[in-house]
């Protein structure tokens, strides 16, 4: 049967409508920039309640989008030296987060995690950054972009925590399980620059199974 022009108009209608609500369900059309989801309501910020005694682990900011997704900055940050070795931003539904990301993070090692503010998680990134560029370490190349999740007056709240860098007063570099020996004695060669001989601790492990030199 053929339907009339009125008829045909009348679907496209629809489907413009249709799609205008597939739209405005998603708060924005781009998932790599932080930005954009600023300004949505925090989730929760956490950190490894050890983090200034281990000396690394994840620092984790979420905010909870209307269609029920979660906005997603994490951060393996080094606060004894190296400052943010890793960053990352991500868009992903909230049973991912809580059973994929979250639950990993506490299995290792069986670790708990504890909350902070979103002024006191900007507050530790600031200052580490700060700290490691004094050193002559950049953080890695998407902090920037995942740190903007931070970009809200919620953010800007003041925070009573002190936090403190290095380990007893000094920079403590413990290499990572991904840190070949090339770049091992790049980062000592880096510290020794800085911070002069006797002015940081090293605790290296040259390969796996090898013997730890401490400093």
């Amino acid at each position: 049967m053929a339907i009339s022009e009125q008829q045909r108009q009348k679907k496209l209608a629809k489907k413009k409508q249709k799609r205008a609500a597939a739209v405005k369900k998603s708060p924005v059309m781009s998932t790599s920039k932080a930005k954009p989801y600023a300004g949505f309501p925090i989730y929760e910020c956490l950190i490894p309640t050890n983090l200034f005694i281990d000396g690394i682990g994840e620092l984790v900011v979420t905010r909870r989008l209307p269609n029920g997704y979660i906005a997603m900055s994490a951060f393996v940050i080094d606060v004894f030296c190296l400052g943010v070795k890793d960053a990352m931003f991500r868009v992903l539904p909230e049973g991912d987060y809580v059973q994929g990301i979250r639950a990993r993070m506490s299995e290792v090692n069986g670790r708990s995690f504890e909350a902070l503010t979103p002024g006191c998680a900007k507050k530790l990134l600031d200052g580490l950054v700060d700290y490691a560029k004094g050193l002559g370490f950049a953080p890695h190349a998407d902090y920037n972009n995942a740190k903007d999740l931070l970009a809200a007056p919620d953010a800007d709240e003041a925070c009573p925590v002190q936090y403190v860098y290095g380990k007893d007063g000094k920079p403590f570099y413990m290499n990572g399980p991904y840190e070949s020996p090339a770049a091992i004695q790049r980062i000592i060669r880096t510290l020794t620059e800085s911070c002069g001989e006797g002015g940081f601790d090293t605790l290296v492990g040259l390969s796996e199974g090898d013997d730890y030199d401490d400093d």
